[in-house]
Parts: C-alpha cells; structure tokens; sequence
C-alpha cells in the first residue's frame, strides 16, 4: 500500500559530490573543527616551550682518492675507489667503533646528557651494557648525510649543549681521519715487520757461510780447477742460482699471501684484473644500491626486500669464496714455491756430495761462494724492499690521508628544534584537517534528521514549515523579534535596561518558553513560523478536508505539543472557532501549557458520560477552546477506538471549523494509530538533530500500512545559524527597509 504523498527518494549520484552539502555540514560542525584546531595550536606551543631547545653542529668532510705514493707494488696493492667505497665510507662514519673512540677522545660520560644526573663509577664504565647505551645514545644524535654530485659528505650532531654539540663533531672527524690512517697503514707495518725477520736470518746465514768459506780455503789451500771439477762447478752454479731464484719467489710469494690473507677483496691486487670477481662485484653493487633504496619505502619483513636481502647475502658469498679462492690459490702459489726451493735445495745439496765424492774441494769451495754471493743478492732485494716499506710506514707519522675536514663545526647560534613557528603552522595544519575529519566521521555517525532534504530522502513526504530553536537567550541575542527596524530593536534593548520587569506589550516579562509564543510574542520569528505552518497547512487541501487533524510524532520528546497549541493559537488569530483537544491519555501536557486544571476531562466524558457543555473549556486565546484529557485511564487506545469518541468527533466536526488532537507519539503506542482512521488527517512532527532516520522511516511504513491520510511533516527545534534555512538577519533586513 502506498501513499499518495510518498515520493520514492532519488539515489545520489554515486560520480557526482555534492560540494555545497560538505560545505553544510562543516559549517554545522564548525566549533568541533575550531575546538580541534585551537586544541592542537595550544599543544603545539605548550610542548614548544616546555621543552628544551635542541641545538644541531654541522660539519663538512671531503673523502678523496688514496695517494699512490703508498704502492708496495710486489707485496700488495690497494685498490679503494669502486662504486661502494664512499657507501663503506658513510657506514663507517656512523660505525660503532668510531663513536667509541669519539665518547673516549672527549670522555662523554662525564656529560649529564649522557650519563644522566648519576655520575658513573669506575664499574660501571667497565659495564658493556653501560658502554653500549652511550653509543647508543651517540648514534641516535648522529646525521650523515653525502652531498650530492660531490665527494662531500655534511656530518650533524644534536645536544642540548650547543658547545658539546660542535665538539662531538670536531671529535667525530678528528677520530675518523686517525681510524682511517690506522686501518691504511696497519698491512705496510706488517710487511716491514716480515721482511725484517728475514733479513736478520739472511744476515746470520751469510756470515756463517763467509765464515766457513775462508776456514775451507785456508784448509785445503785451492789454488786451480780440473775440467771435471769445473763442469761440477758450473752445475752447482746453475742449481745455486736456481735455488736462489727459488729462494726469492718463495720470499715474494709468502710475503705476498701473508699480506692477503686476513685482506678483504678490497685489498687483493689480482681481485681487479678477475672477470669472474668484478661481475661478482658489480651484481653486489648493483642489489646494493637496489637494496638501499627500496630500505627507505619497506620495512626489512617485506617480502621483496627479504628476497633481494637473500640475492645480497648470496652474491657476497659468491664474491667471498671466489675472494678465498684467490686466497687458496696465493697459498698454493706459496707452497709450490716453497717445495720448488726444498727440491732445489736437495738436489743442492745432492751435487754437494757428489762433489765431495768426488774428492773435488775446489768445487765445494767455489759452491760456497756462489752460494754465499747469491745469498748477499737476496739480502740486498730484501734491504730494497725494507726501505720502500719503511718509508711507507714511516709515512703515518706525518699523518696523510685521504680524508679532509673541510669545514669544522661552528658553535650553533640558534636551537635546531623545537621551531615554534613551524610547530604551530604544522598544528593548525593537522588541527583543521583533523577538525574537518572528525566533523566528517560525526556526521557520518549520526543518523538524525537534520534538513526537509531529509525528511523527502526517508519519507517522501512534503515539509510543511521549520521552527526555529529556541533558547533563553533569544530575546538577547536578535533571534527574538522579526518585525523590528535597527532602531526600535536597539531603543527596545534600552528599555529593556532600564525598566527589566516591563516587556514591550505592556506587563510581565518576555516569554522564556516557546509554549504559546504566538499569543504571547506575535511579532517574533517563532510565531511567524508556526503562521507559516497554518498558510502551508491551509494550502495543502480544501478546507473541509482539515475539519479535524492528529498532530503526533514518531518518538517522544520531539515537541508534538507546543507546536500543536501554537498552531491552534495561530488559527485562532484568523477568528476561527478552533478546538485543541488533548487526547494524550497517557501523559498529557496540554493542560499545563494553558494553566488549566486537569479534571472533567476526555476520559470523564468517554468513561462516564460527562456533559458536553462541561467538558469543553475556553482559554485566554480568544476563538480558542479545549478539552484537557482528565485522569489517565487504565485502557487508552480502547477509549479512543470507541464508537462514543467517533460520535464525540462528529459533534465537535458541526461545532468548530477547527480540531486539532494531540495525541502520543505514533511509534510508541497505537492511540495516534486508531484516530488516524476517523480524522481527516495527520501532521507529523519531527526535531531536527533528534528524531533518528530509522524513526521516520519507520512513522512512514506505519502511515502507509495504515493507509493514513498524512499532510506533511514539520521540523522542530531547527538550527538556523548553522544552514541555509531562513535567517533572522533576512527579516530585520527586509524590515527595515
């Protein structure tokens, strides 16, 4: 069953936003949005100027190639500017160990901002735990950050001491530049140290042999060579001089795998002329790079970065065993010369007993002494290359490197944070978007009706007037009255000053109550709304289709009865005979808006026969009469279904021009329902930001199963001050002209 005021609601378009709806509601919303914007500035400068400023040192560092000048081209060479050298060069400017040596250079313990208002003991400056919470805490001050298209890299620290703040950055340089002189030259003292430990043994045995050389000539007085003792001679020449050779490689070669040994592939010569090691390196540099960049969207647990985590950890593998292979290989190398030399040497040392087989002393003599002159040209290559690595290890003490400090920290003239004024804007800014998301969210939330949009969109049926709010301060604050120019409103809020007991239509005081304003206060903006309601109402229909109307509303406490008795007022006012008659029998208010005494009342008549004459009473409303409800009866909804309340209607119909019913709320119980059937028909009245929609919705499917006569709806209690309804200002301006 449908009814013929329905209006099936229209479906929004779904691509098309309404702006002026939003707009609406953000200025209902407007004091959330101001509340939660003013909010957020207060705690942005509470927190800006409790807290205390953070001052920031910077610093900038220049990471240059490595000199040539330190090549020790047959022991190692190193081999530093690959693509990731200035990455390892940014780690190791955030590593551990160089904040370590940065806390012990200016002993940052004894800093309160460090170790706290509690002054650390011996203990626990031996506490590991200890150490690490100050490197910790080091760290997380520190900022490195390379300066693009540059070798430059900007190095920052944060205290709330702006001298410590430069010192630590001073400190930080001076210790990386001394770590970095001390990792260069820690493998050339190495070699030197080696290559004196052979020259001492070289030295021994060469005066041992010249020794025994002159006691062997002296004793066998050799004066010439036979042809046979020559030919052993030149044979034991020949394997003297490749011992010697043997000797010497296996010298390179053991200095060389000493050097390389406990290396990294970026100090391994041979690592760079190796195809298979430089596709190694550039497939690590390239998931490196990959790698780091994807670090700053993802989180470590993302799936793509734990897979490229396993493709880096695989191509290092990859390019350390093929790096140890190198290192195997360099040993094997080693060995091969060192079992060349001890062939050498027992083949050596063969032809030295064949010569004294042969009883031949001049060739063991000329022996000794090709032995003891290739052993002074071992020691004399050895001395070479113990001079060129001493120079080089000599070279720390005039402390060269290839890190520069370009510009050292300045004492920071003002604090970095907090910055008060970004603060506040950053507040406002998320104060107003977070207002307006609130604003949002809560009208989402709630699902009251707000506009005559509404009641069309859930009911389908016409609104037949909006009355404004009313509050106790609206004949203050300009709300009130409608009809007065700018003068007589400020000449009436004069008076109101001087004499506060006379009201403009001569005694008592202003009404603080809407209850029947429009006798009360005709000329305000609430009894011309209840005045617009009666022309709506009166429009709506012919006149002897509105003989007799059930005002109700869905739900109670929606203000069904005020706006009953200032429509009656108002229909009055046109000199209509008018009837309001409460038929509420549950809990009646009619009575106490008209100040009348609640006895010989409808449930009298209905339940025992009361007069007519004495059941209907006249009021201080010229052409206004009532009927109060009487005595709350046990059966309500049966007394007002009875055939003796049609009857009572039809008398009253032939009496009055209007009736107007007040009856309880339509949802809550069914007496609204059964006078719906036997009146000409139904005014609902809803308040706005109350009435729930499911409430209308539900009014709406009650009406139509009921098949009842339904005229419009009117919306209470209206905001106007926050939409685009009538406003007072339109009247005093329309007025005054």
């Amino acid at each position: 069953m449908s009814n013929e005021n329905y209006v099936e609601p229209q479906a929004l378009d779904a691509g098309e936003i309404d702006l002026r709806k939003y707009i609406d509601i953000i200025f209902r919303r407007r004091w959330t949005v101001i509340s939660i914007t003013l909010i957020a500035a207060a705690l942005s400068l509470i927190i800006s100027f409790v807290t205390r400023p953070v001052y920031k040192a910077r610093g900038t560092v220049m990471i240059e190639k490595e000199p040539n000048i330190l090549s020790f081209e047959d022991i190692f060479q190193i081999e530093t500017f690959r693509d990731d050298y200035f990455q390892t060069q940014y780690k190791l400017l955030q590593s551990r160990s160089l904040a370590e040596r940065t806390i012990e250079r200016l002993k940052l313990w004894e800093k309160k901002e460090f170790s706290g208002s509690k002054t650390p003991t011996a203990d626990d400056l031996k506490n590991p735990i200890f150490r690490q919470k100050l490197v910790d805490k080091f760290l997380g001050r520190l900022e490195v950050k390379p300066i693009r298209m540059t070798r430059l890299v900007e190095v920052a620290f944060r205290a709330q001491d702006p001298t410590l703040a430069s010192d630590c950055v001073n400190a930080l340089f001076d210790s990386f530049v001394d770590m970095n002189i001390e990792a260069k030259y820690e493998t050339t003292e190495q070699a030197t140290e080696f290559l004196s430990e052979q020259i001492e043994e070289l030295k021994k045995e060469i005066s041992q042999k010249e020794q025994e050389l002159q006691n062997y000539g002296q004793e066998k007085d050799i004066v010439i060579l036979s042809d046979k003792e020559t030919t052993m001679l030149d044979k034991i020449s020949e394997l003297n001089k490749a011992l010697t050779e043997a000797q010497i490689d296996r010298v390179r070669k053991e200095s060389y795998y000493n050097g390389i040994k406990n290396a990294s592939p970026d100090f391994i010569p041979e690592a760079m002329n190796n195809p298979l090691i430089q596709r190694l390196r550039e497939d690590y540099l390239k998931l490196s790079r990959e790698y780091a960049k994807m670090q700053e969207k993802f989180q470590p647990e993302y799936p793509e970065m734990q897979r490229l985590k396993a493709e880096l950890d695989s191509a290092r593998e990859l390019l350390m065993n093929e790096t140890q292979r190198l290192i195997k290989a360099a040993y094997a190398d080693y060995q091969a010369a060192l079992k060349k030399e001890v062939s050498l040497k027992e083949l050596f040392e063969q032809q030295k007993e064949e010569a004294f087989r042969l009883n031949s002393s001049a060739i063991l003599y000329n022996s000794l002494k090709i032995e003891l002159e290739n052993k002074k040209n071992l020691l004399e290559s050895l001395l070479k290359r113990q001079s060129e690595t001493g120079v080089s290890a000599r070279l720390k003490g005039l402390r060269t490197s290839n890190i520069r400090i370009v510009d050292r920290a300045d004492l920071p003239l003002r604090p970095d944070s907090p910055r008060k004024f970004r603060n506040l804007l950053l507040a406002l800014f998320l104060g107003l978007f977070g207002g307006l998301g609130l604003a949002l969210v809560m009208e989402y939330l709630d699902n009251t009706v707000k506009s005559a949009e509404d009641i069309e969109r859930y009911s389908g049926l016409p609104t037949l007037g909006v009355v404004p709010v009313f509050d106790e301060d609206a004949t203050l604050n300009g709300h009130y009255y409608a009809y007065r120019s700018g003068e007589e409103e400020e000449e009436r809020r004069k008076k109101k000053k001087k004499e506060p007991g006379k009201t403009e239509g001569g005694n008592g005081s202003e009404p603080r109550s809407i209850e029947l304003i429009s006798h009360f206060a005709p000329d305000s903006t609430f009894a011309e709304s209840y005045r617009s309601l009666r022309t709506a109402l009166l429009l709506s229909g012919p006149l002897a289709n509105l003989k007799s109307l059930i005002i109700t509303s869905p739900l109670p406490n929606e203000g069904k009865s005020v706006t009953i008795s200032n429509l009656a007022v108002s229909l009055a006012q046109m000199e209509k005979k008018v009837l309001l008659l409460d038929a509420d029998l549950r809990r009646p208010k009619q009575h106490r808006i008209f100040n009348l005494k609640n006895h010989d009342g409808l449930s009298n008549y209905l339940t025992m026969g009361l007069e007519l004459n004495k059941l209907i009473k006249t009021t201080l409303v010229p052409s206004l009469y009532f009927i109060n409800s009487g005595p709350v009866p046990p059966n309500p909804a049966e007394l007002l279904g009875s055939d003796r309340m049609k009857a009572l209607l039809d008398r009253l119909k032939a009496a009055f021009d209007f009736i107007l019913i007040d009856t309880p709320p339509i949802l809550s119980v069914t007496d609204a329902q059964v006078l719906g059937k036997v009146v000409d028909g139904l005014v609902l009245v809803v308040q706005a930001d109350r009435t729930p929609r499911e409430a209308l919705k539900q009014t709406k499917e009650v009406i139509d199963l009921l098949q009842l006569k339904t005229y419009g709806v009117v919306i209470n209690a209206l905001n106007l001050d926050n939409r685009g309804y009538y406003r007072r200002q339109y009247y005093r301006h329309y007025y005054q002209k």
